[in-house]
């Protein structure tokens, strides 16, 4: 861990790099970068690359948003995460989530 990174950057970036294992799925198209984390009054905004649009794996939207969401607001500091893809927040996530939300913890995601 580098100090010259956010925490909040490096979770995500964290999620983008997949599990170390090959018996599952990276919930993020590996492809996506980060292009910057930002952080005010406890909301969370990550803004990526348009790559995050494209999901290379059989992972429902929900799972692919919400893996963002709930590892985030596990830090002390945030509560709530906004994603925009290259600064943009009125497009949609394959068609079904604006990204206009500002999402919370969703925990009916995780089996």
């Amino acid at each position: 861990y580098n100090s010259n990174i956010s925490l909040e950057k490096l979770v995500v970036e964290q999620l983008i790099s997949g599990p170390n294992s090959k018996e599952v799925y990276p919930t993020i198209n590996p492809e996506t970068k980060v292009n910057n984390v930002t952080v005010k009054d406890g909301t969370c905004y990550v803004n990526l690359n348009e790559n995050f649009l494209t999901q290379t794996y059989n992972v429902t939207s929900e799972v692919t948003i919400y893996s963002i969401v709930n590892s985030l607001v596990e830090l002390a500091n945030i509560n709530k995460v906004q994603i925009s893809i290259n600064g943009e927040t009125d497009g949609t996530y394959r068609e079904t989530i604006p990204f206009s939300t500002v999402f919370e913890r969703n925990l009916e995601v995780i089996s």
